[in-house]
């Protein structure tokens, strides 16, 4: 991956951000992040689970595009085939990055070579004057509140781990033609871990506004069926025949 550079007026005079490029992106992300704050919304759509972030091993949210690796089922003929637009396609192609200015800081950051910008066309970052357009006051806006919900997400999935209530789950996905495949990686809540919390505990859940994300992320693993759905509306040669979910009890949480 190309360094993160620092947006700023004077080297990004003329970058636009091409339209669509948020759906192209998404188009072979079989997860997507999510915030802890975003899940109520996303599990009207996807199912919802825990996964590593491969680069530091931290729990993240992620939502389930797909069954088949390096594709989305949500992106169809270049639209995206949902009613919940995730923050990371909101703010797609900006990130926050660490300052190289101010210690503890955060700012915009910006893959130059990235295929998403554009000096012909597109929505511009600067204008003429080279102040921040609309558009980029709009995503700085959506990229701060980012950092307090990255921070809330980190917190809930540490609690969630603390009480023991995560469990790894084995998607097994037979296809028409008897062909096996697995989908490892995945975690989801305990429920009869949840269920034997006390009365105390529960409660801090409550008081941290914990039980509602939980109880939707529950819910959201039958969003499972509308991913098989899909899947054989779109790929008549690769029928999902059965899904089964196999919890991985032998193996422990690292």
């Amino acid at each position: 991956m190309t360094k993160l550079v620092e947006l700023n007026s004077k080297s990004h005079q003329g970058l636009k951000v091409r339209p669509n490029c948020h759906i192209a992106m998404a188009a072979n992300q079989q997860i997507m992040k999510l915030r802890v704050t975003e899940t109520s919304k996303a599990v009207t759509s996807f199912p919802v689970f825990f996964t590593r972030e491969q680069r530091t091993g931290a729990w993240v949210l992620s939502a389930l595009t797909s069954l088949e690796n390096g594709s989305n089922l949500f992106v169809r003929e270049q639209q995206w085939d949902s009613a919940f637009l995730p923050s990371s396609m909101q703010t797609y192609p900006l990130f926050l990055m660490q300052s190289e200015k101010q210690e503890n800081s955060f700012t915009i950051g910006v893959l130059e070579q990235s295929a998403a910008f554009s000096k012909e066309t597109g929505e511009p970052l600067f204008d003429t004057q080279g102040r921040a357009t609309l558009y980029l006051s709009r995503i700085q806006k959506l990229l701060e509140a980012d950092i307090k919900n990255d921070m809330q997400t980190s917190h809930f999935c540490q609690k969630l781990e603390e009480l023991g209530l995560l469990k790894s789950i084995n998607l097994v996905i037979q296809f028409q033609d008897d062909s096996v495949q697995h989908l490892n990686g995945l975690h989801t809540l305990d429920e009869d871990k949840l269920h034997a919390l006390s009365a105390e505990q529960l409660a801090e859940l409550n008081k941290l506004g914990y039980l509602i994300p939980i109880h939707a992320m529950l819910i959201s693993i039958y969003q499972l069926n509308t991913l098989v759905k899909k899947n054989n509306e779109l790929h008549s040669m690769r029928v999902i025949k059965q899904l089964k979910i196999e919890v991985m009890k032998d193996r422990a949480i690292a």
